[in-house]
């Protein structure tokens, strides 16, 4: 046993971390022995220590009984409530964040989240035992910390959830796991008629204990080393392998970030899991030669692949497995429109307890040489099976699976025509798990040559050298973003061109450099994908240049990099015969499909571009060749051409200012382009200075709508500042605002007043965005489903009518306490547009009882608008 603190004194410190008198709990716990729930013990030395089980029941006796003489019945009844089984058609309770995402009609429905952490069969008091423990153990306590949100008690009626931060449906939720009374039990006393049940009703209240609470709860109490624990076995090998592994790494001085990042890791493990358990797209294949990395090997081929076709290597990321990773990334969606093959290397838990490619270990990074072996074993055996053409094998990954690219490209460069490391590190960077450790966690820096030294060594190859393509989130904290910028180091030099990019430009609003060689091709490109996270970009839906499933790891940004790096390598050459035709105000889709079509014109533009041009020279936006389309108008242009400087329509915006004010008469033409130095217009800065000081459109706005007749005054308020709705309110001169002044205000109910049924209240004025606009804002809300399983309240931001951003609350409470700001909201598919911006609550009860949506919102911000200013 490892010694903790002692029951009273542990009773201390709860009351400290809930905030409740050390004397309320002392009472408690005295309760709890005369009650015969815990054995009588002395207080000084020799007390019994506080086990989980013990911590468990105090705690359920401090959070669901309102007065201290209710605490035994309220453990009993509460420990024993039974896990609520949802029934077919039925809703879990939840909150979601974040906007329904499209997916295409052959794929299905995404199933319940799966937490890592399982709760099947065991009560609510059992449950909170076994959690705990969890926090309690060093090798858990990160799983607890990354998976569970919080603890939730009703003390009105005998209900109790578990709530678990989770993915549901592509989207970031907290769930809920709740417990009620079984079919036979009894409610307790204080809310039972049939036995005095008199308690003050403003006790009946619900209580929360947020995951970080929790934890600090789980360390006071004391824990056996044997992990007997049901909670433990429920884990399984595979989360015991990850426990192992964070024990290990925390002695290492990058403990805590590798901690951190097994948490997440654990997270990602269960989605695969999930997705393993119903991916059927996969053919594994056996016998492929010696395999001296111990892989196994999958393939997907398309119906109808032709022949003489290209083969992509796919490399997933750890805890992934080669059919969740081509779930999420969307290759064989992309393999079936275009028509080539997959092969996707998996590891084995035996290999790696994470699942990890052993990129680290030399006896894995060197050629003929363990798993870059046994995945060119792999190539050769599609090449024989299906005629592959080998002029035209390419691999790609993420994460572990992004530098197993990086060591083949170096290893087998004669085998490989391209390669895509995304969210990876160079070749040799590390030398076993404490270099790689290093590796991921700050990166190493060396000089271009000395990083071409190590490929140039890798093999007996003298060139050509693979194309390489880079991908890399630039708030990635799990794999230093430093490190693309060496992988560019290395293969520029390996290359032989200068580290200096001979273009950037902008796509999807993301910066792309690129790499030419002497005759203008594209050797080496390179994305920075800002405010991304660690994983790959993803644009999910149904549109040709759109595919993968929004998840841990693959996170949805607008832009896919799967797509892309496909056509870097030439592989959309033809447009699919069944895509469907971009909208013509989409410009994204325009562009991709654009990028397709014209695939094969690429080297011809190129040797073009690089004959009228030096090669210093750096594009600002999209590439020329978009530009050359016969009939064009100014609406294919959509993120600004080389005609507008800076890609921004200067003249446009001034003109929108000038009419706004009264100055210019509507229907004005409007040049594409300004011929003034740089493109500093002097009117356009005239002009944002007459905004500044209130002379344009929102006086007129303001003054019209106080003249409204039957206007109310907060209809009045919120007309003057440009919005227009019902149910929301401008709040002048409001302390609570988010840096005082004015905020806007919604609320919306539902089933009171004899109303049932949805309900909503909503706000909306009028924007013209420019070529590159950015939603943000700051937000307070307090949204009360928690009803039954079936009401719900949300809070949702809509630009005409598509849902940019949503916080839903489905039979929970969702409240924000304090101002929360959302990541910005990439706006680039309504560009260069005049647009509906909507804030709206809504609320749904289906019995008379109430539920609500509140919210506040300040601080109304987009970056690249031309009319509208900070709300």
């Amino acid at each position: 046993m490892v010694n903790r603190l002692a029951r009273y004194e542990f009773s201390e410190r709860l009351a400290d971390i809930l905030g409740e008198s050390r004397r309320d709990l002392r009472f408690r716990v005295t309760l709890m022995v005369t009650g015969g729930l815990v054995a009588p013990g002395p207080r000084g030395r020799g007390s019994p220590l506080a086990t989980p089980q013990y911590a468990a029941d105090l705690l359920i006796g401090a959070m669901a009984a309102p007065q201290q003489s209710q605490t035994l019945e309220a453990i009993r009844c509460y420990a024993d409530l039974q896990p609520v089984a949802v029934a077919p058609g039925g809703n879990t309770p939840r909150v979601i964040f974040g906007p329904a995402l499209a997916r295409t009609d052959s794929e299905p429905a995404p199933a319940a989240p799966v937490a890592t952490i399982s709760l099947d069969g065991l009560r609510f008091g059992e449950a909170l035992a076994g959690l705990l423990e969890l926090a309690c153990a060093d090798e858990t306590r990160a799983i607890v910390a990354g998976e569970l949100f919080g603890v939730w008690i009703n003390r009105g009626c005998p209900v109790a959830s578990l709530q678990f931060s989770s993915w549901w449906q592509g989207r970031r939720a907290v769930v809920s796991h709740t417990y009620g009374l079984a079919a036979d039990a009894a409610p307790p006393a204080w809310l039972d008629p049939q036995r005095g049940g008199l308690v003050d009703p403003g006790l009946f209240h619900s209580v929360f204990l947020p995951v970080r609470k929790f934890i600090e709860i789980g360390l006071l109490t004391t824990s056996s080393d044997d992990r007997s624990n049901p909670m433990f076995n429920k884990l399984g090998h595979k989360v015991a392998a990850i426990a192992k592994m964070a024990k290990l790494a925390a002695k290492t001085p990058h403990g805590g970030r590798w901690e951190k990042l097994l948490s997440t890791l654990a997270t990602v493990q269960a989605w695969s899991d999930q997705v393993d358990s119903q991916e059927h797209r996969l053919l594994e294949v056996s016998g492929f030669g010696s395999n001296p990395g111990e892989l196994r090997m999958f393939t997907y081929l398309p119906d109808r692949l032709p022949a003489d076709a290209p083969l992509v290597v796919v490399l997933h990321g750890c805890t992934q497995s080669a059919g969740s990773y081509n779930k999420g990334s969307g290759w064989s969606t992309l393999a079936d429109r275009h028509g080539f093959a997959l092969l996707f290397p998996q590891q084995q838990w035996n290999n790696n307890p994470l699942c990890c490619f052993n990129w680290f270990r030399p006896e894995d990074n060197e050629r003929a040489r363990g798993e870059p072996q046994s995945i060119t074993q792999m190539v050769d055996q599609m090449v024989r099976d299906h005629g592959i053409d080998r002029r035209q094998v390419y691999v790609t990954g993420t994460s572990s699976g992004g530098a197993m690219t990086t060591v083949l490209l170096a290893t087998y460069p004669e085998v490989f025509a391209g390669g895509a490391v995304i969210a990876g590190v160079p070749y040799r960077t590390a030398r076993g798990l404490q270099e790689g450790l290093e590796s991921i966690f700050q990166g190493r820096c060396r000089s271009g040559n000395e990083w071409g030294d190590l490929v140039r060594a890798a093999s007996a190859h003298q060139g050509p050298w693979p194309r390489v393509s880079i991908w890399h989130g630039d708030a990635d904290t799990a794999v230093k973003p430093i490190n693309a910028e060496e992988i560019i180091k290395q293969w520029t030099d390996v290359h032989g061109i200068g580290v200096q990019p001979t273009v950037e430009m902008t796509v999807a609003g993301y910066p792309r450099r690129v790499w030419q060689g002497p005759n203008g091709e594209e050797l080496i490109e390179s994305y920075t994908i800002t405010g991304m996270s660690h994983g790959a970009a993803l644009d999910p839906g149904s549109e040709p240049h759109q595919c993968g499933t929004a998840a841990p790891f693959f996170n949805a940004v607008g832009i896919s990099s799967t797509h892309r790096i496909a056509d870097f390598w030439g592989l959309l050459a033809e447009r699919p015969a069944q895509a469907k035709a971009p909208a013509s105000g989409d410009a994204q889709a325009a562009e991709s499909a654009r990028s397709s079509a014209h695939q094969s014109a690429r080297p011809a533009a190129a040797e073009a571009a690089s004959a009228a041009r030096p090669t210093d020279s750096v594009a600002r936006d999209e590439p020329a060749r978009d530009s050359g389309q016969a009939g064009g108008s100014a609406g294919d242009d959509r993120r600004g051409g080389a005609n507008r400087p800076f890609g921004l329509d200067v003249h446009g915006i001034i003109t929108a200012s000038l009419e706004a004010a009264g100055l210019l008469k509507g229907g004005a033409t409007r040049r594409s382009n300004s011929s003034a130095p740089l493109g500093i217009d002097v009117p356009g800065i005239i002009s944002t200075a007459l905004e500044a000081a209130g002379v344009l459109k929102g006086i007129s706005q303001r003054s019209a709508a106080a003249r409204a007749a039957g206007s109310t005054q907060e209809e009045a308020a919120l007309k003057m500042s440009g919005w227009d709705g019902a149910g929301w309110e401008l709040l002048h001169n409001d302390p609570r605002a988010f840096r005082g002044g004015s905020m806007l205000y919604g609320q919306v109910s539902s089933g009171d007043g004899g109303t049932v049924g949805p309900r909503a209240q909503s706000s909306s004025r009028r924007i013209k965005l420019g070529s590159q606009p950015e939603l943000s804002y700051v937000r307070r809300l307090d949204l009360n489903a928690a009803v039954n399983d079936y009401t719900s309240a949300s809070f949702r931001v809509l630009v005409d009518g598509v849902v940019v951003d949503e916080v839903t609350a489905i039979g929970m409470v969702h409240q924000e306490t304090e101002w929360l700001r959302p990541a910005p909201i990439d706006l680039t598919r309504f560009a260069n547009r005049t647009v509906t911006l909507t804030l709206e609550v809504a609320a749904c009860s289906n019995i008379y009882s109430t539920v609500h949506a509140k919210a506040w919102v300040d601080q109304v911000t987009i970056q690249n608008a031309v009319d509208l200013a900070h709300c």
